[in-house]
């Protein structure tokens, strides 16, 4: 690991979340409880910053904007993601009536 930047892995990601579920296993189920989790420990360990409560409070800012740019980028992967799928064609084919207008017989081509 560098000391410029981190890198976020599945393993890592996954790994954490195990955590906080062994721990708390409603936060399987409950995204913002497992959050809530990871923010209070991020406070808990801040609480220990060597420097003053006010430069405390700005490594707070700054993490909170960092988490935010990590959320924006990682929303905005997921939708290119999700743009690139294909769309599946629907197959093609016809429906016969039956004595039941509610029902049909779909045949396909």
């Amino acid at each position: 690991m560098s000391d410029e930047s981190i890198e976020l892995n599945d393993e890592l990601i996954n790994g954490l979340v195990n955590v906080i579920v062994q721990h708390d296993a409603d936060a399987a189920s409950d995204m913002i409880l497992g959050l809530q989790y990871l923010a209070a420990v991020s406070g808990y360990i801040a609480a220990g910053y060597p420097g003053s409560a006010e430069e405390r409070d700005r490594l707070l800012q700054h993490l909170a904007d960092f988490t935010r740019h990590v959320c924006n980028d990682r929303a905005a992967q997921q939708r290119q993601a999700q743009a690139q799928q294909p769309v599946a064609e629907a197959p093609k084919g016809r429906s016969s009536q039956t004595d039941d207008p509610a029902i049909g017989i779909w045949k396909p081509e």
